[in-house]
C-alpha cells in the first residue's frame, strides 16, 4: 500500500505528470498516419525526462561529476587560506538576500568546520558579488555573516566583484597574491569541484591548490524502488550537473580559442 501511495504521489505532480503526458502523446501520435517519427521523439523525451527525474538518474548524471575530483588537504601544520565561492542566495519575505542558498550553505558549513579544525591563522575568503545588481548586499557579505553565525571568529576577507565561477577565481587570485598566500583550499559542492578546480589552477598556477568537498548531494546507492521514482529534487540535481558539464565544455573551448588566437 505504501508503494502505491508513493507511486501515485510521484506521478500526480511534475515531473512524473509530465512524463505520463509525454508517453500518452507518444502513444496518440503512433496511432496517426505518418506519426511514427513524432511518436519516437516524444517517447525519447519522456525517457530523458525520466532519467533526469529519478534519483538513480541524477546519481548517474551529477554523481559522476561528484566522483571526478578527489578532495585533498595540505599538511595539518601548513598555513592555508580557504576560498568559498558563492552560489546563490536565500530571501526573506521582503526580498532581502539575507542568507546563502542551501547548496552554498553546505559549502560554507564544510569550510567553517575545516577552518576550525585547522586552527592557527586561517583566513577565509568569501567570494561573490551582486551578480545582477538587484540585491541589497553582495553574496560575499551574506557568506561572511552566516560564517559568524556558525561560530567562526577568525579572519574573513571579502571579494565582492565576481558574478561567475571564473570571476570568483580571477578576483580571489588578486587577494591571494596580495596576502602572499601559498596554499589555498577551494571549498565547494562536489559536483562543482571539477570546474572550480580547473579554473582555479589557471588563475593561480603559482599557488598550491587543494580542492575540498566532503559530501555529495546525490545518493550513490540504489536503495530500492524509491531510487526509481521521479521527483522534482532529482530533476533539479540533474539540471545542476548538466549545467556543470556545459560550463566545463565552454571553459575548455574558450581556453583552446585563446591558445589558437592569442590576444595581442
Amino acid at each position: 500500500m505504501f508503494f502505491i501511495y508513493k507511486l501515485a504521489g510521484s506521478l500526480a505532480v511534475p515531473p512524473g505528470l509530465f512524463i505520463l503526458l509525454l508517453l500518452f502523446s507518444a502513444f496518440a501520435a503512433s496511432r496517426r498516419p505518418r506519426g511514427k517519427s513524432l511518436s519516437a521523439l516524444l517517447a525519447a523525451l519522456a525517457a530523458l525526462f525520466y532519467l533526469m527525474s529519478a534519483p538513480a538518474g541524477s546519481a548517474l548524471i551529477t554523481g559522476t561529476l561528484e566522483g571526478m575530483t578527489e578532495s585533498a588537504l595540505p599538511p595539518d601544520k601548513a598555513e592555508a587560506a580557504l576560498l568559498v565561492p558563492a552560489g546563490g542566495s536565500s530571501y526573506d519575505g521582503e526580498g532581502s538576500s539575507i542568507a546563502p542558498s542551501p547548496l552554498t550553505l553546505e559549502r560554507l558549513y564544510a569550510a567553517v568546520r575545516l577552518a576550525a579544525s585547522r586552527g592557527g591563522k586561517t583566513v577565509m575568503i568569501m567570494s561573490g558579488g551582486n551578480a545582477f545588481g538587484d540585491r541589497d548586499r553582495s553574496e560575499a557579505i551574506a557568506l561572511a555573516r552566516a560564517a559568524r553565525e556558525m561560530g567562526w571568529r577568525g579572519a574573513i576577507m571579502l571579494e565582492e566583484r565576481s558574478r561567475t565561477t571564473a570571476e570568483n577565481m580571477r578576483y580571489a587570485a588578486e587577494l591571494v597574491r596580495r596576502l602572499g598566500i601559498k596554499r589555498l583550499i577551494v571549498v565547494t559542492n562536489a559536483y562543482h569541484l571539477p570546474r572550480a578546480t580547473m579554473i582555479a589552477k589557471e588563475a593561480l598556477p603559482d599557488v598550491g591548490l587543494y580542492p575540498y568537498a566532503p559530501w555529495r548531494i546525490t545518493d550513490p546507492l540504489i536503495r530500492g524502488y524509491q531510487s526509481l521514482l521521479p521527483d522534482g529534487g532529482s530533476f533539479a540535481l540533474s539540471c545542476a550537473g548538466l549545467r556543470e558539464y556545459a560550463g566545463i565544455a565552454a571553459h575548455k573551448l574558450a581556453s583552446l580559442c585563446r591558445r589558437i588566437f592569442p590576444l595581442t
